[in-house]
Order: structure tokens, then C-alpha cells, then sequence
């Protein structure tokens, strides 16, 4: 069975499969108003190092272990950036799967990385404080041809958000707004 790979002649599989369609057909105008998304959110320390985000009315907590003086109950900052890594990955492959008719019994990510605390303690200035390298190994259930998986993590290297935002640097404009203890 030979998949078609044209993102013109496509044949959704599911109702995300033809949903995806529909947003990427809107897509396709160029309009600000049907392209942009805008995101956001706020954290806030509850005590210790372990940190709440709200994002609409939904909750995530982020934390440290224990041996970093945290209450170890949460993933740490690092953690949950590869966490939302591999989960983009997956969404970017599910929705292009069921847009382009690939039947994908499942999809998940491994992932290991590696810090060095010289980087975050600032001890050496050649080390940098984040991750050098990812490695994420994509494991995907599937009866397809392998030509059709290859033909996804091909689209999913171009089209996963988070991925994107990893590969490439993106600018963070930050700002202070100094609040007085009582204004808090």
C-alpha cells in the first residue's frame, strides 16, 4: 500500500485528522486573525522552589528534587521543557498522521539530556547552563510503510512547535516590575 504524501491530496483518517484540516485550510489565507495564537500564563513560587503555572484555568506545578532543596514532588523547569518537547512531538506527528490517512496506533518519545551545574552556577563560562545535547528517540506503533513514517518525522522536524523553539534561538524580552511585599 502506497501512501500519498501530498499535503493537497490528503485524506484525514479521523475527526482530528479532518479538524487539522479544517484549521490548516484556514491557515492557508495568511489572515493574522486565523494564523496567530497568542499564549499565556503565570507562575508564581507557593513556597520553597516549587512553582505553579496557570495557563487559562489550568494548573502546572514544577519543582526541584529534594537533593536541590526542593520537595521533589513535581518535575523540575529542565524536566518539564522536555517534556513539552516530546509531548509537541507527538501531537505534530498524531495530527499529521490522521491528517494525511497513516493509521499510527501510538506514538511516544524517550528522552535524556544532560546539565552541568558549572553552567548554572556560573563557575565556567564556557559551560553553558542548559542542555548541549537532547536525544529524543520517537517510537511509533504502526502498520505503515516506513517510507510513510519516514515522510512523518520528515514533517514533524518542520512543523513542531516546541522543537522549532528548541532548534532555533528565540528571543525572550524580559522585564522587572519590583513589587513592594505588601503589594503581593
Amino acid at each position: 500500500m502506497h501512501v500519498d504524501m501530498d499535503m493537497n491530496n490528503r485524506q484525514p483518517s479521523t475527526k482530528l485528522g479532518h479538524l487539522f484540516a479544517q484549521l490548516r485550510d484556514a491557515s492557508s489565507s495568511g489572515n493574522p486573525r486565523d494564523c496567530l495564537e497568542t499564549m499565556s500564563g503565570r507562575t508564581q513560587q507557593v513556597g520553597g522552589l516549587r512553582s505553579e503555572s496557570q495557563f487559562g484555568h489550568l494548573t502546572l506545578t514544577i519543582d526541584e528534587p529534594v537533593n536541590w532543596g526542593g520537595t521533589g514532588t513535581a518535575p523540575n523547569p529542565a524536566e518539564a521543557m522536555l517534556a513539552a518537547l516530546g509531548a509537541s512531538i507527538e501531537v505534530t506527528i498524531r495530527c499529521y498522521a490522521d491528517f494525511l490517512g497513516i493509521q499510527v496506533k501510538s506514538i511516544g518519545v524517550e528522552l535524556t539530556a544532560e546539565m552541568n551545574s558549572q553552567g548554572f552556577f556560573g563557575l565556567d563560562a564556557s559551560v553553558r547552563a542548559g542542555f548541549p545535547v537532547i536525544s529524543a528517540t520517537v517510537k511509533i506503533a504502526s502498520d505503515a510503510e516506513p517510507e510513510a513514517i519516514s515522510k512523518l518525522l520528515e514533517i514533524m522536524g518542520r512543523c513542531c512547535p516546541v522543537l522549532d523553539n528548541i532548534r532555533h534561538p528565540t528571543e525572550v524580552v524580559l522585564s522587572l516590575d519590583l513589587l513592594q511585599p505588601s503589594d503581593d
